[in-house]
């Protein structure tokens, strides 16, 4: 009996989330009320508001799934091989291929959603942190450095001759700029 309440209660949640995305491709986050979402989740209002407060909650529930999905930055940085086969994908690559999260990452909150959530979840952090860069100002080269991959992914991602060029330019970019940053740190301190 557990079981299939568990089941019910996984089930009406996903229909829920499936419901807000597609919502989300026909208007903003913003815009979508509990009541739309119930209709197109079909569960009643009481049924949604026994899984979620509000339409924002849900969203963020699935920037977290997405995020789940999206490789540890070092080891994206490393070109680490069997990435994909691990069940995740790089931030850059998960954005371009997902159809399941098309109207997520083409809505406007998304990347202010998925950075909110950034420090403490980046390993990105971590390396800078470690080679003496303020828990601040690292956020803020990880910040720079995620937005930028997703607007290059935005701009250049359709093509896919021209993204495995960008891509190699702005692994070697990020990669090299990393470098340099902990080089710099490390030449600082007198390393």
């Amino acid at each position: 009996m557990a079981t299939n309440d568990a089941t019910r209660v996984n089930r009406t949640r996903r229909d829920i989330k499936a419901a807000l995305l597609v919502l989300l491709e026909k208007q903003s986050l913003d815009m979508i009320s509990m009541s739309e979402i119930a209709r197109e989740a079909h569960v009643s209002r009481s049924t949604l508001y026994q899984h979620y407060n509000n339409a924002r909650e849900i969203y963020e529930e699935i920037v977290g799934e997405f995020k789940a999905k999206v490789a540890p930055e070092m080891t994206q940085m490393a070109c680490f091989e069997g990435i994909e086969e691990e069940g995740t994908k790089p931030f850059c690559e998960h954005c371009r291929s997902s159809v399941e999260y098309r109207a997520l990452i083409d809505s406007p909150c998304f990347m202010d959603t998925y950075l909110a959530e950034l420090r403490g979840n980046h390993d990105f952090l971590d390396v800078l942190m470690k080679a003496g860069y303020t828990e601040e100002m690292a956020l803020a080269l990880a910040v720079f450095q995620v937005n930028g991959c997703f607007k290059a992914v935005k701009r250049y991602g359709a093509d896919e001759t021209k993204w495995r060029e960008v891509r190699e330019a702005i692994d070697a970019f990020v990669c090299g700029g990393l470098a340099e940053c902990v080089a710099r740190k490390q030449a600082e301190r007198g390393h």
